[in-house]
């Protein structure tokens, strides 16, 4: 059984996810989750099917999305959830369609950089490997695949190719800003959440950021990851990961954010297990309370 009766950060193959949502949802019930957020990159189009499976099987499905902006202070990609949002919502989907477009080109051009050093890659393998939108972990995989004489794993090609620091690392060349992704997001009924801000900085390093944020129109914090279960932390301590859940949650105590909590779950061995890391009963019961509130 998992740690967490709810966990709020979860993906399918709408995105780098490896489930279909109807499955996802039925992990989350066999794993003895009560409720499940359905947050895949930058498109929600596997909601519906996540919610008529939810409804099937007595778990509550939190619509969501996971979308890629970039920081405003330094410019990075920053991940912005988006919680209890309309899917049908034309404004959000019309967004996320322009967000979807970039994450497309730049993996055109990334697939053609990886040929560039005689690796074999085609773009139409990679584009035929998602239902939705195509992430870095399907060209890791046609990758494999096609040049088996060369890789001998996916983190093979992450860190040689396709991390930050990769070979291959190519930046996007449009994004959505931080206040254009809350406001879609507020505009379609959601709360936003700023995903694994560990990843981003040091809890010491982070107030002034986070107010910024704030007066954006943040509402609230991840507090609760996996982080030891993924990029760029995969295998950090336990005190690591406690010193980066304990300092972020003090500080969304401090600057009256709400917290929540989830696994990253994309397959199993990819991302958290379901349930490892997330919420409470109560403390998900708190959240739509407080959320509530501010809708």
């Amino acid at each position: 059984m998992s740690a967490y009766p709810v966990d709020l950060h979860t993906h399918t193959n709408f995105s780098d996810g490896d489930l279909r949502p109807s499955e996802l949802v039925q992990e989350a019930k066999a794993a003895g989750l009560i409720a499940l957020g359905v947050t895949d990159h930058d498109n929600v189009n596997g909601i519906e099917e996540a919610l008529e499976e939810g409804k099937a099987l007595g778990i509550e499905v939190v619509p969501g999305v996971e979308i890629s902006v970039e920081g405003t202070s330094e410019k990075r990609e920053l991940h912005i959830l988006g919680y209890f949002i309309n899917h049908r919502d034309e404004g959000l989907r019309s967004l996320l369609q322009a967000a979807i477009k970039a994450r497309e080109e730049q993996k055109i051009r990334q697939i053609r950089l990886l040929q560039s050093f005689g690796l074999k890659i085609e773009v139409e393998e990679v584009f035929a490997r998602t239902k939705g939108v195509p992430g870095r972990h399907h060209i890791a995989k046609v990758l494999l695949e096609r040049n088996p004489e060369r890789f001998q794993s996916i983190q093979q090609i992450f860190d040689e190719y396709l991390s930050r620091k990769g070979k291959a690392y190519v930046r996007r060349e449009w994004y959505l800003s931080v206040s254009d992704a809350i406001e879609a997001i507020k505009k379609a009924g959601g709360v936003a959440i700023l995903a694994h801000p560990g990843v981003y900085k040091h809890p010491n390093e982070a107030e002034s950021w986070l107010s910024e944020m704030k007066e954006q129109g943040l509402d609230g914090l991840e507090v609760c990851y996996a982080y030891d279960k993924n990029r760029p932390y995969k295998g950090a301590s336990p005190d690591f990961v406690e010193e980066l859940i304990s300092g972020y949650s003090s500080l969304a105590n401090g600057l009256g954010f709400l917290k929540t909590g989830g696994s990253d779950f994309h397959s199993n061995g990819r991302g958290g297990a379901l349930g490892e890391k997330g919420l409470t009963i109560d403390e998900f019961e708190n959240l739509k309370k407080l959320w509530g509130g501010k809708a």
